[in-house]
């Protein structure tokens, strides 16, 4: 193993780890900026902070299963890039229920799909930033990950609020923004590479 500062030079050197910290730099940011403006995001269409609070829990609710499901079927599997593809795929439609549809329910399931999509992709991205970096300490590696998106959530939701439209106060136009970002994240998770060690251990298990 590394040590910090070893590692720290390890991990800037490696190609997917970098686009790995891009890919939450928005993704993560993009979750706590809608979480912390879920009531004002919503209350152009006419919902109050009840209904707007509800729709905010149904997110952690999909959260959390998304993060018990995907990490599990990844490991099982021995991939990471699919189920990281896969989240990014899943958010687009959640984000977009949330920013253009105005039924309670239809923002229900978008709240929810959106959740289990973009906290699903927390402890698999952790764990392909962990094997991607190897031999550098797993905790620099995460810390990392939630550094860039800790920083990118106070830009945006600064961003969002500063955005707003003029007459409605209405925060859509960065949510678009968002469904863009969200696609070019997609993009950037083809570039990289699967995991080397969960490679290995998949050419192990056939040689046996």
């Amino acid at each position: 193993r590394f040590r910090v500062f070893e590692g720290l030079r390890h991990i800037f050197a490696q190609r997917d780890m970098r686009i790995l910290m891009v890919i939450f730099f928005i993704g993560l940011g993009m979750f706590n900026a809608v979480t912390t403006w879920i009531e004002q995001i919503l209350a152009p269409r006419g919902f109050g902070s009840e209904q707007a609070g509800l729709i905010g829990a149904m997110m952690m609710i999909g959260g959390i299963a998304g993060a018990i499901c995907l990490p599990l079927l990844s490991d099982r599997l021995r991939r990471r890039k699919p189920f990281l593809l896969l989240t990014m795929i899943g958010t687009v439609p959640g984000l977009i229920g949330l920013t253009f549809l105005t039924g309670y329910g239809a923002l229900m399931v978008s709240s929810f799909v959106l959740g289990f999509f973009v906290m699903a992709a927390g402890p698999i991205g952790f764990q392909y930033g962990a094997e991607v970096s190897y031999p550098a300490p797993e905790s620099t590696s995460q810390g990392l990950i939630l550094l860039s998106g800790q920083v990118s959530g106070v830009i945006f939701i600064f961003g969002m609020d500063a955005f707003r439209t003029a007459t409605t106060h209405s925060m859509t136009p960065f949510m678009i923004v968002f469904i863009a970002l969200t696609c070019l994240n997609l993009v950037m998770g083809v570039m990289i590479k699967e995991s080397p060690l969960v490679a290995r251990v998949e050419d192990r298990s056939t040689d046996g």
